[in-house]
């Protein structure tokens, strides 16, 4: 554009010169038959392109001198711009198959910024994919929590036992009997080196730290909806001004050959012209790519089907300040150290890593805890008569015995030959203390994970430390944008209004025969570019203004289609 803006400037101050009737006359080109101050009939060349018989390059370059007329095509004011679908049969068809504005979409789909963030809040991947982590990490704290709780134990086994058993004493037993056994017990940890609550509250600060993921990201899939929302307003807004630029170049090869067939410029000015003229349509089919790219861009983010194209449905897009002016980065950066999830999460993550270093610990120290079995065995037995307890337990049947008649006797066969043997069961309660303290490798391998834990705490203290320097940074990044960018809108909007003036300034002098179709589309040329710079500065400054808020931790649906500013 500053190449055609240029080329076009230098024309237009290129005096141009031709004999007609043997006067050389020296001045720009005009529309022929319009007098001169004087009242005499202007001798500058006539333009044989533009003659009653040729209605089309009449018409064509009176659509330019309209385009003059229509100062409310893009802007409705300093600070509000208009989107417009352009008309498809001025765009550039590149696929038979498909409409030259959708392109490869078969269906279109109005859209707003509300609808945008709304969608994405209920259906991105991303967010889908946090929430499930923070549930993750919520189920595995619940889990913890039952370290607190006593440990229940149960078996049953029957075991059909045939065979002889040699004893240390060098006894042969023989055993034809069945054995049932039944074990119910608990154990209750009263102590384990505190792995069980700072375990737990690991688990606590790791959900914690899952949660405020999900929610920073979500504060960042709104602002990404927010920017490529914007990005898609943009694009529809520079399509419809590179149409206009593609009008203006064809006009402008008119003029060219208009020139060239009264021998005021050369072939090769004609094909600069239609080289311009190329590039502008180039130009043009990018932009309608650019524009579809985006469409799919915030398809993509909201997981949306790409197939329907994304239409803007709000004809203005206005400046929208979603922060108070009043703010500043001191008080930004206060409200971002109170609201912003990811410090939150690095927060927690650093009072896991402490409590992992108690976890650690715990491995040193020894374990208390009480039990208590309730043991229950069966088998073909004989039960021992009150008066054969001084007796020895017999092991044979040569009533060979294991102990002293003193002490009793292990009943490992029945007592008395004769003595009745059924299958019956007894039960037997245990109850007691169990303190165990074991180190292995001489706890050396234990003290290496301390260490490592301990290292792990002050990496989380950096990473916590990290993110708050980039806080600061995307606060200030973001506010400075913020006052770039309505500066901008001030001075781009000084900048259209000149070229506004400049443009019909020029058409006004061409109806009255002192400018040249080349100096209107000169103008019109610069009115583009000087849209093309306030569209730019009203995107950029909505964006910043979305950017301010996601940098304080405050995205939400609510705070980023708000017309009230956030206040402090």
């Amino acid at each position: 554009m500053a190449r055609i803006r240029h080329h076009l400037e230098s024309i237009g101050k290129t005096r141009l010169s031709a004999v007609v009737g043997g006067v050389v006359i020296a001045g720009c080109l005009c529309l022929a038959g319009m007098p001169d101050a004087q009242g005499q009939p202007d001798l500058t060349l006539p333009l044989h392109g533009l003659t009653p018989a040729d209605e089309s390059s009449r018409s064509q370059l009176n659509k330019v001198v309209q385009e003059s007329e229509k100062t409310g095509a893009i802007f409705s004011d300093a600070e509000q711009i208009i989107v417009n679908p352009p008309i498809l049969s001025a765009l550039i068809t590149i696929n038979k198959n498909f409409s030259p504005f959708q392109l490869d979409a078969t269906a279109a789909r109005p859209i707003n910024l509300h609808d945008a963030l709304v969608e994405s809040l209920g259906s991105n991947l991303p967010i889908k994919i946090a929430a499930t982590e923070a549930t993750i990490k919520h189920w595995l704290y619940k889990s913890t929590l039952g370290g607190f709780l006593p440990d229940i134990g149960n078996q049953i086994s029957f075991e059909g036992l045939h065979g002889n058993y040699v004893s240390p004493g060098g006894l042969i037993i023989p055993i034809r009997n069945p054995f049932l056994d039944m074990q119910t017990g608990f154990t209750q940890y009263f102590f384990k080196g505190g792995s069980v609550i700072y375990g737990a509250a690991e688990a606590k600060h790791q959900f914690r730290a899952a949660t405020a993921l999900s929610k920073g990201t979500i504060n960042d899939i709104l602002n990404d909806t927010t920017k490529l929302y914007y990005d898609l307003v943009l694009n529809d807004v520079l399509l419809q001004i590179q149409v206009k630029s593609v009008e203006v170049a064809k006009a402008f090869v008119i003029v060219q050959e208009d020139q060239f067939a009264n021998g005021a410029n050369t072939k090769l000015d004609v094909l600069q012209a239609k080289y311009e003229l190329s590039k502008d349509r180039q130009q043009l089919i990018s932009q309608q790519i650019k524009r579809r790219q985006a469409a799919v861009n915030l398809a993509t983010v909201m997981n949306l089907n790409p197939t329907n194209d994304l239409v803007i449905g709000t004809k203005h897009v206005s400046k929208t300040r979603l922060v108070d002016e009043k703010l500043m980065p001191g008080d930004l950066i206060r409200i971002a150290i109170d609201h912003r999830p990811e410090l939150k999460r690095f927060e927690e993550l650093r009072l896991a890593a402490k409590d992992a270093i108690k976890v650690a610990r715990a491995a040193l120290l020894p374990t208390v805890a009480g039990v208590g079995n309730i043991i229950g065995t069966g088998s073909r037995a004989a039960s021992l008569t009150a008066t054969s307890n001084s007796q020895q337990t017999p092991l044979s049947g040569s009533g060979v015995g294991v102990g002293s008649a003193s002490s009793g006797a292990l009943p490992l066969a029945p007592g008395p030959t004769g003595a009745p043997r059924r299958f019956s069961a007894q039960t037997l309660g245990v109850i007691g203390v169990d303190v165990q303290y074991n180190l292995g490798g001489l706890g050396w391998t234990e003290l290496a994970k301390v260490e490592a834990a301990r290292y792990d705490a002050r990496k989380a203290q950096l990473e916590f430390n990290r993110e708050l320097t980039k806080i600061y940074q995307d606060v200030r990044d973001s506010y400075l944008q913020s006052m770039e960018a309505e500066q901008l809108i001030v001075e781009t909007t000084d900048a259209v209004n000149y070229a506004e003036e400049a443009l019909r300034v020029s058409e006004v002098r061409l109806k009255n025969g002192v400018a040249t179709y080349l100096d209107l589309i000169t103008a019109q040329r610069n009115y583009t570019a000087a849209l093309i710079d306030k569209a730019n500065a009203i995107i950029k400054f909505n964006v910043a203004q979305a950017a301010i808020v996601h940098a304080v931790g405050r995205s939400t649906v609510e705070t980023l289609t708000t017309t009230s500013p956030m206040r402090n």
